[in-house]
């Protein structure tokens, strides 16, 4: 999941006087083709811990509009889809025919068994065509909305503050690294927001 950003090959874990480090797999072979030098692994571990504390503190307004956004532009989208059009007017009919045979019955105009099994059957066409648009609405959303409602609650329900690593947490909001130059990194969350971090490399 770490990968150079300056020649796009993925990255490997080396370990080199007992420091644990990621090189570029191209920069390893040949120090001149690529110039993104190993990066300590504790120091992408500490940019994580800056990042962790910028998204719990200060982000979460921002995911909040973001998410209310992506839901807002979703709406207006679907709503002028021929398949959902097409069923919200089959929704509208079969509520009109349910309408139709309750006044029909209350006049005492049907037989009452009849009445039960029509309105039975309308309620479970009801249940389908509904069930058919949510089906429909979820297939075509954009997973963004998703991913960030749930960036969003991992958030809510994580620590106030992270002073060591936590790899759980990390595997649960970024997606992928990458090492943009030799001072900084981009980490992308899982909902597609990219975020750069300042590489602090720890002097030995």
């Amino acid at each position: 999941m770490i990968r150079c950003g300056c020649c796009g090959s993925p990255t490997r874990r080396s370990v080199s006087n007992d420091a644990t480090y990621w090189v570029c797999a191209v920069h390893k072979k040949d120090s001149h083709a690529c110039p993104v030098k190993p990066i300590p692994e504790d120091s992408i571990q500490k940019a994580f811990l800056r990042l962790y504390y910028k998204l719990k503190h200060q982000a979460q307004p921002l995911l909040s509009e973001m998410l209310a956004n992506l839901q807002s532009v979703r709406n207006k989208r679907m709503l002028w889809s021929a398949d959902v059009v097409e069923l919200n007017q089959k929704i509208s009919e079969i509520s009109s025919q349910n309408q139709m045979l309750a006044e029909l019955n209350r006049q005492g105009l049907i037989d009452p068994d009849f009445f039960i099994s029509q309105s039975n059957g309308l309620a479970e066409q009801l249940r389908t065509a509904k069930q058919e648009k949510e089906c429909m609405l979820d297939a075509t959303g954009d997973k963004t909305i998703s991913q960030t409602r749930e960036l969003v609650e991992i958030l809510e329900n994580g620590p106030y503050f992270l002073d060591t690593f936590d790899e759980a947490l990390f595997s649960e909001l970024v997606e992928q690294i990458v090492i943009e130059s030799n001072v900084t990194l981009r980490f992308r969350l899982f909902n597609g927001l990219e975020v750069q971090e300042i590489i602090e490399r720890t002097v030995r």
